[in-house]
């Protein structure tokens, strides 16, 4: 009995022995022991953890409106390079413009002081010459072969001195535009050296002489074409305009011919040769130079009349120049073989002018009323127009008082007066005249401060009263 209680108390304090138990507890504190001592190795980060961010959301195709970000500037030169590009430029023609302006205006200034000059007053716009104002006789004292102490210059050299500053200024942009309205019989006064003849469209002057049948249906065709597409609600039909006399030469752009006026015999030199490079196939039967000299006018008493001089007649008349004092009267127009396909209406040799255009003229005559007079006399009632480009008294009083400062010196340059009120001189020549009546007066160019005009005028054959009709 003893034996066996002494047995079973080995056996419950004996523990059992496993081997696998042992070694996992042992491994287990080892692990933890040298898991704490890292933990207690590593400093101590106070910082609050952050939550994790979810990850983005895949791209999709409905657009999502993020708030705006700075774009990167190589990304802004790459994507709006054109855009910066137009705008430099634009900034850079601006900058020159006025650095051109400020500078001429300190220099006037400065020259002033030195030499001590009174500027003349301001010209009128009465027909009479002060005593004190030379009266201008169209063409400037530089090309004034009367007095050959202030001919300083050539024709040629005058108009070549023009190009950049007319290109600048946007007055090059304006003739060509002048000339894509001209249509019919066309007269423009003040030719001078032809600045405007590069602009205009001589297919149908040459194709009356020169097209064949085929060619001639061809541009008819062409004409209808352009006739529907000009047509509006409420006006009248492509027959109804062909019955009324609309034939060729009732749409702008379509000249029937040309009649140039001017006082210098020396730019209509230039313009001689600039008219013939114009005009298709001219160069082939008009010499290159005159076998006589320019004709000159004669100002001291002579008078070449209303119809003026020839120094161009060309394609039966249709393609002229002609010195005249257009002050003193006009050439009629030109009574060339009618266009094929016109009406009956039109058979009839023109006695008046469908455009009549003027760039800078009525600054450069002595008489400015009468000249506009003139030109309402050519035109046709109710149908022709006047056409002008003009500079003069604009819309800021600081711009006219620097244009009365240096009136007098312009004039001794370029002939004409450049501060006169040229939209007061055509309200009272409307007034005056009868029938004359003021379409439309815009000033562009607004770069200039209303000192550029462009006025249209015509005659109303039931009389007007001068006022604007739009």
């Amino acid at each position: 009995m003893a034996s066996r209680v002494r047995i079973l108390r080995q056996t419950q304090l004996t523990p059992l022995s496993c081997p696998q138990t042992t070694s996992y507890s042992r491994s287990f504190t080892l692990s933890a022991r040298l898991a704490a001592s890292k933990r207690a190795a590593q400093p101590i980060n106070l910082r609050p953890q952050q939550p994790q961010q979810p990850p983005p959301p895949p791209p999709s195709s409905s657009p999502t409106f993020s708030s705006p970000k700075a774009e990167p500037l190589a990304d802004l030169l790459k994507h709006k390079k054109w855009p910066l590009f137009g705008a430099g430029i634009a900034a850079l023609c601006v900058g020159l413009y006025l650095s051109l302006v400020i500078t001429s205006t300190l220099k006037e200034n400065k020259k002033d002081k030195t030499q001590q000059l009174t500027p003349l007053p301001p010209y009128t716009t009465s027909s009479s010459c002060p005593h004190h104002q030379p009266p201008p006789t169209g063409l400037p004292s530089t090309l004034d072969a009367t007095n050959p102490a202030t001919a300083a210059t050539t024709a040629l050299a005058f108009d070549k001195s023009l190009n950049f500053p007319e290109w600048l200024v946007g007055i090059t942009s304006l003739r060509r535009s002048l000339a894509e309205r001209a249509r019919g019989h066309v007269l423009e006064v003040a030719v001078g050296t032809g600045r405007n003849l590069a602009y205009y469209d001589w297919a149908e002057v040459v194709s009356l002489s020169q097209d064949e049948d085929e060619a001639r249906a061809a541009r008819e065709r062409e004409r209808v074409v352009r006739l529907l597409d000009a047509h509006r609600p409420g006006e009248p039909t492509l027959k109804e305009r062909m019955e009324r006399g609309g034939g060729v030469g009732s749409l702008e752009g379509e000249v029937l011919s040309f009649t140039g006026v001017d006082v210098s015999g020396d730019m209509l030199g230039v313009a001689r040769d600039r008219i013939r490079e114009a005009v298709p196939g001219l160069v082939r039967i008009m010499r290159r130079r005159r076998l006589e000299g320019m004709p000159r006018l004669d100002f001291a008493g002579g008078d070449a009349g209303e119809e003026g001089v020839p120094v161009v007649d060309a394609l039966d008349g249709r393609v002229r120049l002609v010195l005249g004092d257009a002050v003193r009267g006009l050439p009629s127009p030109p009574s060339p073989p009618p266009p094929p396909g016109s009406s009956a209406a039109a058979q009839s040799p023109p006695t008046k002018y469908d455009t009549i255009i003027q760039t800078f003229g009525l600054c450069s005559v002595a008489d400015p009323a009468r000249l506009l007079a003139n030109m309402a006399a050519k035109v046709q009632p109710d149908t022709g127009r006047i056409v002008l480009l003009e500079h003069g008294r604009g819309t800021w009083g600081w711009m006219n008082s620097r244009l009365d400062k240096s009136a007098p010196k312009h004039f001794q340059k370029f002939g004409c007066w450049w501060n006169r009120d040229i939209e007061q001189l055509v309200r009272d020549a409307a007034l005056e005249v009868p029938g004359l009546e003021v379409v439309k007066l815009e000033r562009p160019l607004w770069f200039q401060w209303g000192t550029t005009l462009l006025i249209e005028l015509r005659v109303n054959s039931q009389g007007g009263d001068g006022v604007d009709q739009v």
